[in-house]
């Protein structure tokens, strides 16, 4: 059995993605979160429209699950990113070569 390396370039290249998509991921967090603790401490709570006045606590729960989530699947996302798998195309059978 052959022990064949990839290419030390192409690992670079998978660790900048991930550190870029991280990077990215941490960035939505944190605005998301600003933007939570906005909605909580009610600041700038005269421009707001009439509909985020009436459903504000709504609107705090979806972006409390929005931020739970992308923590929860941010390795997840960073992996998929960073080292995609290759899809089968048109004409192509995913389970092998054989026809039944």
């Amino acid at each position: 059995m052959s022990k064949i390396r990839k290419h030390p370039k192409e690992h670079a290249w998978r660790k900048l993605i991930a550190q870029r998509m991280a990077r990215r991921l941490a960035l939505l967090i944190a605005f998301l979160v600003a933007v939570l603790l906005g909605l909580v401490f009610s600041v700038g709570e005269a421009w707001w429209p009439a509909w985020l006045l009436a459903h504000r606590t709504q609107v705090e729960g979806i972006i409390v699950l929005a931020i739970i989530c992308l923590i929860l699947l941010s390795p997840v996302i960073i992996q998929a990113d960073s080292n995609p798998r290759p899809l089968s195309g048109p004409g192509k059978n995913p389970e092998g070569p054989r026809l039944e």
